[in-house]
């Protein structure tokens, strides 16, 4: 008896271990892009195979680094209700904080992407508004970096003055968003919504969340992306199955240590 209670009591705290708010290692493959290219960048939504589930569509929130697709890249998966938490697993999280930006301030900025996803996915396939919308979403994390794009890269090689009016609400003069823009509306409106079954997926590099290339240097093999899963609980179950996984990996390499020290 003493033994069995030894071993509860084990898996108990292995269990603990697993299910501690925390991103959990998946392996994320981008398969597709989809054919919709806008002042030549591909927009959301892609499509990936994550955790060997494939045709799962993705939306990118990551200007700053690239994806190759059918490349398969481990990522820590983040809830979006565990980002208080876990803020230091995901891309911009583990950025923004090295440049000592207040953890409320990210947290609010990886809501209002959640946000501008939700209107993203919303627009008829192919139009303006989906272009923008996704460009929106890179720009919460890197505006600076987008707008510089959208100077260059509009008909002609000029600049995108309807993109940025959207987007920023100027003729690609300031990253300051002004009322009735896309990044504005996101600012006034993110917390009125529900995010619970939202995903970051975060790449890391040797189990560490890589560096993205904002300032001239970073590790990103990929890009940082959002998954929503199915309502109804998925969210929750998809994470208690990687605790589950999590605790039969350790559980099963606690037995192989104890065979090796059985047999020495």
């Amino acid at each position: 008896m003493k033994a069995i209670t030894g071993t509860f009591w084990q898996v108990m705290f292995l269990a603990l271990l697993c299910l501690a708010p925390r991103a959990f290692a998946q392996t994320v493959d981008v398969t597709s892009a989809g054919s919709f290219v806008y002042d030549g960048d591909y927009v959301s939504p892609y499509y990936a195979t994550v955790n060997g589930v494939p045709s799962t569509a993705v939306i990118c929130d990551d200007f700053a680094d690239t994806t190759t697709l059918n490349t398969t890249w481990s990522a820590n998966v983040t809830q979006f209700s565990n980002l208080s938490s876990s803020l230091g697993n995901t891309v911009w999280g583990a950025y923004y904080t090295s440049q000592k930006v207040a953890a409320a301030t990210i947290i609010d900025w990886y809501e209002e992407a959640a946000w501008l996803t939700l209107q993203l996915l919303a627009q008829p396939s192919g139009s303006n508004n989906q272009a923008w919308y996704s460009y929106a979403e890179w720009a919460v994390f890197d505006p600076n970096s987008v707008l510089s794009w959208l100077k260059t890269h509009g008909s002609g090689g000029g600049a995108d003055t309807a993109a940025c009016e959207a987007i920023f609400g100027n003729a690609c003069t300031s990253t300051t968003a002004s009322a009735g823009s896309f990044l504005y509306n996101a600012e006034q409106n993110y917390a009125k919504g529900n995010y619970s079954n939202f995903l970051i997926l975060s790449p890391t590099v040797n189990g560490t969340v890589c560096s993205p290339f904002i300032s001239g240097s970073g590790n990103c093999p990929a890009q940082e992306f959002l998954e929503i899963v199915p309502e109804g609980g998925t969210a929750a179950m998809y994470l208690l199955l990687a605790a589950v996984s999590c605790l039969g990996a350790m559980l099963f390499r606690s037995r192989r240590q104890n065979a090796r020290v059985g047999s020495a």
